[in-house]
């Protein structure tokens, strides 16, 4: 595992797998939604400078999931550029704590996950974070 630096580690950390082409983002503590969007930004450099890696574990249990502006900012704005700067499909296993069971009804996540099918990715909950990797270890 490649350690990756970030502007605040104290909040998100960003590691690679080399061996198995996965970006690992990981946030610490709960963030206001610029914070957020500056640590996509930084896994995006990531997965950009690492061969345009498609294949990222996002374990989000110390931060809020359900933010309406943040999965409305995601969906709109950041999520849709994905495939298009990393190639398609671009898959995100979010470990959050609640499986893809809970996730889908809520209707935040559901809208996330409904969005990415729609672009070119796929997005889906995992409360265990080997379900999570053995899952992204499954995608094209």
């Amino acid at each position: 595992m490649q350690v990756l630096t970030t502007r605040h580690p104290s909040c998100f950390t960003l590691a690679y797998l080399p061996d198995q082409h996965i970006i690992i983002g990981r946030w610490l503590r709960p963030v206001m939604l610029d914070e957020l969007q500056a640590h996509y930004q930084e896994l995006l450099g990531a997965a950009l400078t690492h061969a345009n890696c498609r294949h990222w574990l996002l374990d989000v249990r110390r931060r809020r999931i359900n933010d309406a502006d943040a999965v409305r900012w995601f969906g709109e704005d950041f999520g849709p550029r994905l495939p298009q700067l990393l190639g398609q499909p671009v898959v995100v296993a979010y470990f959050a704590m609640v499986g893809q069971d809970v996730a889908t009804s809520d209707p935040a996540l559901w809208e996330n996950i409904r969005q990415g099918s729609f672009q070119g990715a796929a997005y889906c909950y995992f409360d265990q974070e080997s379900t999570a990797m053995d899952w992204l270890a499954q995608q094209p």
